[in-house]
């Protein structure tokens, strides 16, 4: 893997500082890698801008390597690596974050949902001030059941864990700061999370839509994977997530205890007994939940950079 720096040689052979670095994670998307390339080289290379693509590839089975290799060789702004085994799309994308060069990062999925060519759009608000683009699917496709309705359920409980006004967390085409994936190791378990942990660093953020074409290939998420994907968010930030189970034991435990005085036999003794056990779990569950949220070490606070706390340097939030 070679070695993380800020300068690169361009073509005359000076130094040059990479600008923008287009972060890709991979997953058997060799049905679309070629084009996507050919997509973003096109639309970054008119902005006059050094920038480079990082592609990550997870543990494919088809030739999406292959491919990258290939196109590496090729143009030495196209870096590929690659996982020892499928670790899932967020661990790609921090892989990615790790080996990212450029003052500014852009996420983009290699399925061909966004667009590539509306990542200027969103590199315009980082030259204004916005640490944060999270682009918004406004024309979004999908099936309603499996997708839309679960990603609609997902915004509500981030805006109101973040105390955010964000659309669509589940879009893959956003732009930040690189300051926003400093000390990513520092996140713990919370890196697998990353919109939302980006929204917690951020300070200004803006909203762009973009546009959203069906996924092309066998890669992206499934509808499993995506439910896995909320659970853990929920068992990161949720402060008491064992509070309704414990509550519903306590209602049951009361509920067998007074069948139990009215002489109601055996189910006030099932009752009882499955309350007082649930009521059990659900405590020993809390402290497990707190030993694992103080395993994670997150940060009390944080304080911003003395170049951050320029108020002439960026606009207010969006």
């Amino acid at each position: 893997m070679e070695p993380v720096t800020s300068l690169v040689p361009s073509s005359d052979g000076a130094a040059t500082e990479i600008d923008v670095s287009v972060l890709i994670p991979v997953y058997e998307n060799a049905a679309t890698l070629d084009e996507l390339l050919d997509r973003l080289v096109a639309t970054l290379s008119p902005l006059g801008i050094a920038f480079e693509l990082i592609l990550v590839d997870d543990g494919s089975r088809d030739e999406s390597l292959a491919i990258l290799e290939r196109r590496a060789a090729a143009d030495p702004r196209i870096r590929p690596f690659a996982l020892a085994r499928n670790f899932g799309s967020q661990a790609a994308s921090c892989a990615a974050c790790d080996q990212a060069r450029g003052r500014h990062i852009v996420h983009i999925d290699a399925d061909l949902e966004n667009c590539p060519e509306d990542i200027p759009r969103l590199l315009e608000p980082l030259a204004q001030g916005y640490d944060l683009v999270c682009g918004y699917r406004e024309d979004r496709t999908g099936p309603w059941l499996t997708r839309r309705l679960p990603s609609w359920l997902m915004n509500a409980y981030v805006r109101r864990r973040t105390a955010s006004d964000l659309r669509d967390v589940g879009c893959g085409l956003r732009a930040l700061d690189a300051r926003l994936i400093r000390d990513l190791a520092a996140e713990g378990e919370a890196r697998r999370l990353m919109t939302p942990m980006l929204l917690r660093r951020a300070r200004n953020v803006i909203q762009v839509p973009v546009r959203h074409r069906a996924k092309r290939g066998r890669g992206g998420h499934s509808f499993f994977s995506l439910l896995g994907i909320a659970v853990d968010y929920y068992m990161l930030t949720a402060r008491r997530p064992f509070l309704l189970s414990g509550l519903a034991s306590g209602a049951v435990l009361l509920i067998g205890l007074v069948a139990l005085l009215a002489g109601a036999g055996l189910p006030a003794v099932v009752a009882t007994c499955a309350g007082f056990l649930g009521g059990l779990l659900s405590l020993l569950g809390e402290y497990a939940q707190r030993l694992y949220v103080l395993a994670q070490r997150m940060p009390f606070y944080e304080l911003r950079d003395e170049d951050d706390r320029d108020p002439d340097a960026a606009p207010g939030s969006a």
